[in-house]
């Protein structure tokens, strides 16, 4: 007569399928990762195109001159240290000075370019500006959607709008001699 107790037993020891559950979890975790990668890249590629649409707006708010101060001569020196070479670790041929912005006519400006832009379909706002006379410095921010939203990660934190914010800073050098 067998033991009833034998059978249960040699069935938790069968390691039969034990392999497909294995190759089975690993993918699903693979699928998983490869998902995060997706949005993790998807948010530095946003970044990156939010520091260029900030680069470009300052970029043009920059061009706003102070003619008053610019005609009277009151410009800033610009990248000399002790060494007479430039910032840039190059040596220059001559002085360089910063170009002074017209403070109230940049802020316009850079309003105006950044009210038209948009990220991944979502627009672009100003969280502060600053201008000290002859540099701005800007930072913007705009909320994209993650680039792969899942039903079955409803309310998580892959499903949950983005918040990319760049902080971009202008001014105008010139260069005598």
């Amino acid at each position: 007569m067998k033991h009833p107790m034998k059978q249960p037993n040699k069935f938790i020891r069968d390691e039969s399928g034990s392999l497909t559950l294995f190759i089975t979890s690993l993918f699903l975790l693979t699928l998983l990762l490869s998902f995060a990668i997706i949005d993790i890249s998807g948010a530095l590629v946003a970044k990156r195109q939010l520091v260029n649409i900030g680069e470009a707006a300052l970029s043009r708010a920059a061009h706003n001159i102070d003619l008053a101060r610019y005609y009277s001569g009151e410009f800033t020196i610009s990248g000399y240290g002790a060494s007479g070479v430039g910032t840039s670790g190059v040596g220059t041929s001559g002085e360089k000075y910063l170009v002074p912005i017209d403070c109230q006519a940049a802020s316009n400006t850079l309003e105006s370019e950044i009210a038209i832009s948009q990220l991944h379909r979502s627009p672009v706002n100003i969280l502060s500006f600053t201008c000290e006379g002859d540099l701005i410095r800007a930072t913007i921010t705009s909320k994209i959607a993650p680039l792969l939203a899942l039903p079955i990660l409803q309310g998580s934190v892959m499903n949950q709008f983005l918040n990319i914010t760049a902080t971009v800073s202008a001014s105008n050098e010139i260069r005598t001699g």
